[in-house]
């Protein structure tokens, strides 16, 4: 019998995954301050790579484009929105962007429970406005 295929390693500057595409406009799409420099900078977006191994998250790597807009400050560092990840009643943990020099940085799922976990949440438990 056959080994199965390996996966090759995803390396950086690969595109984003519709799964994670779909995360990041859901985040993306609230009216906070910075919001529309958050989704064009989106629609220039790759995957960066891996910040933390076998966590849910993932470093945006945006190339410096022309008259592409940074986020402006306070958002210069740190979390910049964050959704509950829910189910049902249950809170199951939150979805958070994260900026650095007014640059999308990277996309983190922090559960609630003790547990880690590896797979980002599905876009129908993200709630709530950013």
């Amino acid at each position: 019998m056959d080994d199965p295929p390996v996966e090759a390693p995803r390396a950086p500057g690969t595109a984003l995954t519709s799964h994670e595409r779909a995360l990041l406009e859901r985040v993306c799409a609230g009216s906070w301050r910075g919001a529309a420099e958050a989704r064009a900078q989106l629609a220039h977006a790759r995957w960066g790579g891996k910040d933390h191994e076998g966590d849910a998250c993932f470093l945006l790597d945006v190339p410096a484009v022309p008259g592409l807009p940074r986020i402006p400050p306070p958002h210069d560092g740190g979390t910049i929105a964050s959704l509950e990840v829910v189910d049902g009643d249950d809170g199951l943990g939150v979805l958070e962007l994260w900026v650095e020099d007014g640059r999308l940085y990277s996309l983190d799922y922090s559960t609630f429970g003790d547990d880690t976990v590896e797979v980002l949440p599905d876009v129908r438990l993200v709630r709530g406005d950013a």
